[in-house]
């Protein structure tokens, strides 16, 4: 089977990746106003409020399924997860990509891959299997930030945390898997520090996005 989704040459794609409390939302904001200056410029997230809502999956997320039942549902969850992705890049991802537009998406399969594992579902060659045909992103920055530092801030701002978010262990190897890129790796994947001062990474942010929009996306 071809690739169904092939990025065009006159769009551009960026993914931001990282845990909840990494400062994903600011960057994304930021470098949205940069690029809104000379671009088209369309900001979305992955997953969808749609797959967000599923009741099995507020269900885990909220630590209502455990043990035995959370371990049956992690297949279920990646099938839905996958699904949703997919629809969603054909609904809203690659109409803006035709038309010349930058999209800045918070999140990407990437989330996925590194989440599976620490969660217990080890088979990341069916992970694989099922999100192969979607588009790789131009340029994908990760802001990484130490699990303890993620949970402050998530803290600080007013949230409850998740009880996942509570497992350090658990998400110093959703971590782990982001650096490392445990998927096999992926080309212009940047691994950023996400304790370095805001308007310093900004900056990193925006000259990464600069030689992407500039250069040739083959």
């Amino acid at each position: 089977m071809d690739r169904p989704f092939k990025v065009p040459d006159a769009g551009t794609l960026i993914a931001f990746c990282g845990l909840d409390g990494a400062g994903k939302t600011t960057q994304i904001r930021r470098l949205a106003d940069r690029l809104r200056l000379g671009h088209r410029v369309h900001c979305t997230r992955q997953p969808t409020e749609q797959f967000r809502a599923d009741p099995v999956m507020r269900a885990f997320l909220d630590g209502r399924i455990t043990g035995r039942d959370a371990v049956e549902v992690l297949p279920e969850i990646a099938l839905l997860a996958a699904a949703d992705r997919f629809r969603h890049v054909r609904t809203e991802v690659m109409p803006r990509l035709r038309r010349g537009e930058v999209v800045i998406s918070d999140r990407w399969v990437y989330t996925s891959h590194a989440y599976a594992g620490p969660r217990g579902l080890a088979d990341a060659e069916w992970i694989h299997s099922l999100n192969r045909y979607l588009p790789a992103p131009h340029l994908t920055i990760y802001l990484d930030v130490p699990p303890e530092v993620a949970l402050e801030r998530i803290r600080a701002r007013g949230d409850a945390p998740r009880w996942e978010e509570i497992d350090l262990e658990r998400m110093r190897a959703v971590r782990s898997n982001f650096v490392n890129q445990s998927w096999g790796g992926t080309p212009n994947y940047h691994v950023l520090d996400g304790l370095a001062a805001s308007d310093r990474l900004s900056d990193q942010i925006a000259d990464l996005a600069d030689g992407v929009l500039g250069g040739s996306h083959g």
